[in-house]
Formats: C-alpha cells, sequence, structure tokens
C-alpha cells in the first residue's frame, strides 16, 4: 500500500457519500415497541431557541440524512443536530398524516441532495453518482 493509499483509506466520507448511502434507504424505520406495525421513526434536524427546541429541517428516512443536514446548517444554527421522532400509530393512527410524513421526507432528501449539490466541486457536480436514482426510486414507490 502507498502512502496515498493509506492517506485516502483514513479520510472520512464526505457528505455527498454519506449522502448517497443513506439514498438507499425508502422507506421509514419501524418503531417495535409493541408490535411490527405500532409506529415508525423519523428524523428531524432541531435548534434550542429560547430554552425550546425548534425544529428547523426534516423530516429525514435515515439519521445520516438529519445529521448532514445539521451539519450544513450549523454555520447558521450552532446547536442544530439530529433528533429522532417517534409516531405511535397504536395511540394516534392517521393514514394521512403518515403519507404526508413519508412525502415531507422526500422533500427533504430532494432539497438536501440540491443543497449538496450546490457545495460539490465542479468534477462531481455533473455527476452526483446516486442522487437522480436515489430520487426515482422515490417517486416510483410513492405511485
Amino acid at each position: 500500500m502507498t502512502e496515498h493509499d493509506s492517506n485516502k483509506a483514513s479520510q472520512l466520507p464526505t457528505h455527498l457519500e454519506r449522502f448517497n448511502e443513506a439514498c438507499k434507504t425508502t422507506h421509514m424505520e419501524s418503531y417495535l415497541q409493541h408490535g411490527p406495525d405500532s409506529g415508525y421513526l423519523v428524523w428531524d434536524v432541531q435548534h434550542v431557541h429560547d430554552g425550546e427546541n425548534v425544529t428547523v429541517d426534516g423530516p429525514f428516512f435515515t439519521e445520516e440524512e438529519a445529521q448532514i443536514s445539521a451539519e450544513l446548517l450549523r454555520g447558521t444554527f450552532l446547536g442544530a443536530r439530529a433528533h429522532k421522532v417517534i409516531h405511535n400509530r397504536i395511540r394516534c393512527f392517521d393514514r394521512h398524516h403518515e403519507q404526508v410524513t413519508f412525502d415531507q421526507a422526500c422533500m427533504s432528501r430532494s432539497v438536501l441532495a440540491i443543497r449538496l449539490s450546490s457545495i460539490s466541486t465542479p468534477s462531481t457536480k455533473s455527476g452526483l453518482p446516486g442522487r437522480d436514482q436515489c430520487l426515482t426510486t422515490l417517486y416510483k414507490h410513492t405511485d
């Protein structure tokens, strides 16, 4: 292994690489406290303002997407962090709310993809591997 290879292996993945990995998930994670269909998890980005948590972005399908968004938003919101949100189907079942949450997660993913493409270098901007496939998969899933 050359010195260049060892340096490359020790580098952390970029936001774009982490996003492409997160795009492999096209559904909300199940929350199994009271059974297999008892609820689902989504992730928001929250910031503390005047002692209260305020949602500034999300929902997202995965924690990784929320963490990437929080990292990008820390220039504006210093304390931005990813937070898990549990939606309980047993206590409060609303199919329409679940569909809206799914649609919002799709939109949040699309906006994050746009934000990532605007900060990427010109050599990667045109390619954005995985982004188009990720969005196509989402839109096929919602039909």
